[in-house]
């Protein structure tokens, strides 16, 4: 079983298409969300070619209630938490996800993989200025900070910043996936973290 990790395709699925000729039938994929643009839904017939595992992003939140109606009806899609017992069955792992502007108090004791939209602060989370290219040294989620240190799950993903980025943090491997699939891929094949291009990371 392999899981292929993604953040913010926005709409763009062209590399997601083109990786699933080189994956198992069996691989699913979990996204950090902003899945599609809020202004631009997916069309009637559009399906996802794996099962598809996702948290809400800003525009899953923006789209609001109609957008997230649309998305429920897209073959092979599935809100995460709506389908954790799905997802160790399938995986062997314990998932639980944080929508975008969501502030759990508390996470399952038994989560092995955390899935956010936003990433936690001081971790993996340096940004980009959208006006200028000058690197902003934190741009996470305290209260998802907060978590990672109290619950420390064995591998935590984000995405919304659109920079890739990996860092420990205790026990927690933090991973800020890049959007719409670009470069590095990221997959988690038994117990094992494989970035493309880079060495593989046990966690």
């Amino acid at each position: 079983m392999k899981i292929l990790l993604s953040a913010d395709f926005e709409g763009n699925f062209s590399r997601l298409f083109q990786l699933v000729p080189t994956l198992d039938e069996e691989t699913i994929c979990i996204s950090c969300g902003d899945n599609f643009d809020y202004h631009q839904p997916p069309d009637d017939d559009f399906t996802f070619p794996l099962r598809f595992f996702s948290v809400k992003g800003n525009k899953e939140i923006w789209g609001g209630r109609n957008l997230e109606q649309t998305l429920e009806k897209v073959p092979n899609f599935f809100w995460m938490n709506d389908h954790l017992n799905l997802l160790l069955e399938l995986t062997g792992l314990n998932f639980f996800g944080i929508d975008h502007m969501h502030e759990p108090r508390q996470i399952p004791d038994t989560t092995d993989v955390l899935v956010s939209h936003r990433p936690a602060f001081g971790v993996a989370d340096k940004c980009r200025n959208p006006r200028s290219y000058k690197m902003f040294d934190h741009c996470g989620s305290k209260a998802v900070r907060t978590l990672i240190d109290i619950y420390t799950p064995r591998l935590f993903i984000a995405g919304h910043i659109h920079h890739f980025q990996t860092q420990k943090s205790n026990k927690t491997l933090a991973i800020t996936l890049p959007p719409s699939l670009s470069s590095p891929t990221v997959i988690i094949e038994k117990n094992t973290v494989k970035i493309e291009n880079m060495r593989e990371i046990p966690f």
